[in-house]
């Protein structure tokens, strides 16, 4: 029997006789519960839950952006489709003029340059491929018929979202950019140029007024012709072509080459043995090989499992490893088949056990204080990871400045009672993508290009073609290849911190996705270290490091920690999930 318990968007986590599906809003979830009922696997559920999450967050995600999907049927190994975000052909390393001049806002972190143009507008989108990613996932590892996994979202488009108070918000802080193109105004906003919904009183409550609908019949119509038709329409047919028209039509770099390649890379997701069970991630640039890192890490550091809220220097020493973390990712992770990049030195057992003695000495990492760390170590290394490869001589990195990273994130965890798991993470880079929606499809165009360097010089500096490094980080557990959890989050840079402990928390901890995600968390992606007030009586052990104590709330959507969510199996073998309630800030 189906288990309900009485909610409102956005917390959303159900249970179905075939398996749990989690995600931000009640409508995917529902979608992804469906599937379940017809006889569709963990892939079909969650494919159905992300198409319709790039219908109806668009302050988050679309269908024309990128990113990961992470699955494990517990006989071929954990396996990824990768769709991450990859710059068009004629993009080059120095096509923004940067402005370092210019303060970047504290949410999104745009880049350095000169209006914006690398995440408003024609030239920020990278090449779409969450739709085309998405459904070759799906065909591969799926049961059900497309059309059947596409009919949610398709319904979704035609009825419309009911607005709220985070799209209210959204669309009040992009109001210029929503304005400046015709579709994304028509679709959005009302005929006085105001959010739909800003004169409804959203903030009272549900029953107080009747709140409007976000309908998107192009970008229904536009579904309904992929759900019918073969995948080629997205890379060689004509809704290829009526991006590329549209993307010309703006001055935008989109070309029929980049979306004939713009297919998922599929294969074995990137593992690293952690304790007991394995960790996968995608081997794309993204936030896995630093989740990884710190989880290698902090097993070097520990020989006994530790969550590291046992003390006060517990809680410092995971302060340093995330922080020794991204020194390393803010200099040496760009794009392998572009640059070289010490992916396994980094993830070699030696290496941790350098970084683990680095630690262990209680010294913050050299320079943190001195600005950004994506600006200070963009140019700047302080480790060496090479050494621990195949002795190849290490890159030289010194850009001019730095790009900081994006955010605008959904993630979608699914479980089937056959013990098959899904991670998926998908993105506009940006709220409301870079504000245009093409009017020929309804799709709304992202901003990948935030995600370079806007700098050349840098490991991750723009090339033709090249992948970014992106935020997004989903994850799978396993044990000898069964299935124990998939899990992610939305909410930028801060990602990497979030995924890495909840892993800490089920494997050193022991703990189940509810008490995972409960236990307080840190993030130390950026110049302070943030702090839950639930760790509170630790502060002055990482009082030199800048602390910035976040307390608790009831306000929905916040990204202090990220919003992560999990699902997995009890101890019997029966599928649950959970995702955080807003009393722990996030």
């Amino acid at each position: 029997m189906r288990s309900h318990r009485p909610t409102e968007e956005p917390v959303s986590t159900r249970s179905a006789p075939g398996g749990t599906v989690v995600s931000p809003r009640e409508t995917s979830t529902q979608a992804g519960l469906s599937m379940l009922d017809k006889g569709g696997n963990a892939v079909d559920a969650a494919v159905a839950a992300a198409l319709v999450a790039g219908v109806i967050e668009p302050t988050e995600t679309t269908l024309a952006g990128c990113g990961f999907l992470l699955y494990n049927d517990g006989r071929s190994g954990p396996l990824s489709a990768d769709f991450g975000p990859r710059a068009p052909r004629a993009a080059h390393s120095r096509m923004f003029q940067l402005n370092p001049d210019a303060a970047a806002p504290s949410v999104l972190g745009i880049s350095p340059v000169i209006d914006e143009v690398n995440v408003n507008g024609p030239r920020a989108s990278g090449v779409p491929r969450t739709l085309l990613g998405l459904l070759s996932a799906q065909e591969r590892w799926g049961r059900l018929e497309r059309r059947t996994v596409c009919q949610p979202a398709i319904e979704a488009a035609h009825d419309g979202f009911v607005v709220d108070t985070w799209f209210l918000t959204s669309a009040l802080s992009d109001l210029t950019r929503l304005r400046a193109d015709d579709m994304a105004a028509r679709i959005f906003l009302t005929s006085d140029g105001l959010p739909s919904g800003h004169d409804a009183p959203l903030g009272y409550g549900h029953t107080f007024g009747i709140r409007p609908r976000i309908v998107q019949h192009a970008l229904g119509h536009t579904l309904e012709v992929v759900a019918e038709s073969s995948l080629d329409v997205l890379t060689t047919g004509h809704i290829a072509r009526q991006l590329v028209a549209t993307a010309r039509d703006n001055g935008g770099l989109l070309s029929l080459d980049d979306l004939y390649d713009s297919g998922p890379d599929i294969g074995p997701a990137l593992t690293l043995r952690y304790r007991n069970v394995d960790v996968s991630v995608p081997r794309a640039p993204g936030g896995g090989i630093t989740e990884l890192e710190i989880l290698n890490v902090w097993q070097a550091l520990n020989e006994r499992p530790s969550t590291s809220h046992e003390s006060a220097e517990q809680t410092r020493r995971l302060a340093l490893v995330l922080r020794r973390a991204f020194a390393d990712r803010y200099h040496w992770l760009g794009d392998p088949a572009v640059v070289p990049v010490p992916q396994d030195p980094l993830l070699s057992d030696p290496y941790a056990r350098k970084l683990a003695e680095l630690v262990a000495t209680g010294e913050d990492v050299p320079r943190w204080n001195d600005g950004p760390p994506w600006l200070i170590y963009a140019s700047h290394a302080v480790h060496d990871p090479w050494p621990h490869g195949d002795g190849r001589t290490p890159p030289t990195w010194s850009p001019e400045a730095a790009s900081p990273p994006t955010s605008g994130t959904t993630h979608i965890s699914a479980a089937d009672s056959e013990g098959g798991v899904v991670a998926i993470t998908h993105t506009a880079a940006n709220h409301f993508g870079n504000g245009i929606i093409c009017p020929r499809t309804g799709l709304l165009f992202d901003s990948a290009m935030a995600w370079f360097n806007a700098a050349p010089g840098a490991a991750n500096s723009i090339s033709p073609g090249g992948r970014a490094l992106a935020n997004m980080g989903p994850a799978l557990i396993t044990d000898n290849g069964r299935s124990i959890a998939a899990l992610g989050a939305s909410g930028g840079r801060r990602i990497v911190s979030a995924v890495a402990q909840l892993v800490i928390a089920m494997v050193d901890g022991k703990l189940g996705p509810a008490e995972a995600l409960a236990l307080p968390r840190m993030d130390a992606s950026g110049p302070s270290l943030v702090l839950h007030e639930g760790r509170a009586e630790h502060v002055d052990a990482v009082a030199d490091l800048n602390p910035t104590v976040v307390p608790q709330t009831n306000e929905p959507f916040t990204m202090d920690f990220a919003r992560p969510n999990i699902a997995g199996y009890t101890a019997s073998g029966t599928p649950r999930s959970a995702i955080p309630t807003h009393a722990y800030g996030d």
